[in-house]
């Protein structure tokens, strides 16, 4: 069996850590949980069989074969090298950090001199082999269009200052993607995972705050000389952390459970 460690104890870890046992239990073991409120990883490691860790440090002293992260863009640039370098894979649900493209280039090459994988989960998405496809293709024009509640995009730097309206839909921001993870670095992961799995650096994103809806929509658009592609996705946002949808941790169970299946989907 194969050990895991999850970094962050959010709902998104949460939901991921409790339903990990029933649907990976064959295969892994979840070894330690990291957070920086430790009695928030005391709780979650005593309800999954594993070992609370006061530091990331402590976390790889456990010797885990993959690390889960659900800790946010800082945690993914402060310690992913230094999992790497411990000998584990990572598993990658905050791919807004992987924007930085220096950054991401430093990752693989440690990862590839290391000999260890990063992966990036599908989140709230999917179709990333119909992506990877156009970008084998070559030169896709891509666009992603992603509706929520005003809730989601509260308290996000880019609407510093700026008003949601609670009765009327409004189209709260238009760029690219870049623009667009630093505006929300907590709302918009999708499209950076979007834009480097199609391998669309100008990437365009429209955000869409839609009052009284119940349901985060992502409706990503891809085209170049030979394809056509249109992808909708809509999930249930999660009700602790509205900028999230509940999906998310699942996708990392279903990145885990293809990864040691004999047969695989791509």
């Amino acid at each position: 069996m194969k050990k895991l460690a999850v970094l962050g104890c959010g709902s998104q870890s949460r939901v991921f850590c409790l339903n990990a046992t029933k649907h990976l239990g064959d295969d892994y073991f979840i070894t330690s949980v990291c957070a920086i409120n430790h009695e928030h990883a005391v709780d979650l490691a005593s309800r999954v069989g594993g070992t609370p860790a006061h530091s990331v440090d402590e976390m790889l002293e456990f010797k885990p074969d993959i690390v889960v992260e659900f800790a946010g863009i800082d945690a993914v640039e402060t310690y992913a090298e230094k999992i790497l370098l411990a000998g584990a894979d990572l598993v990658i649900a905050s791919v807004g950090a992987l924007d930085d493209e220096a950054f991401r280039k430093r990752l693989v090459r440690i990862a590839r001199q290391e000999r260890r994988h990063i992966y990036v989960s599908s989140g709230a998405i999917g179709g990333f082999d119909v992506m990877e496809t156009f970008a084998i293709v070559g030169k896709p024009e891509v666009q992603i269009v992603s509706t929520k509640a005003p809730v989601s995009y509260k308290n996000t730097p880019y609407m510093k200052g700026k008003n949601l309206s609670e009765t009327e839909e409004q189209v709260i921001f238009e760029g690219n993607v870049h623009e667009a993870i630093k505006g929300f670095p907590r709302n918009v992961n999708v499209t950076v995972a979007t834009s480097l799995a199609a391998e669309a650096p100008d990437a365009k994103v429209k955000l869409i705050s839609k009052p009284g809806v119940t349901e985060t929509q992502h409706c990503i658009t891809l085209k170049n000389d030979l394809m056509h592609a249109e992808l909708s996705f809509s999930s249930k946002p999660d009700p602790e952390n509205p900028k999230s949808s509940l999906s998310s941790a699942y996708s990392v169970i279903a990145l885990l459970k293809n990864l040691v299946s004999p047969l695989s989907f791509f």
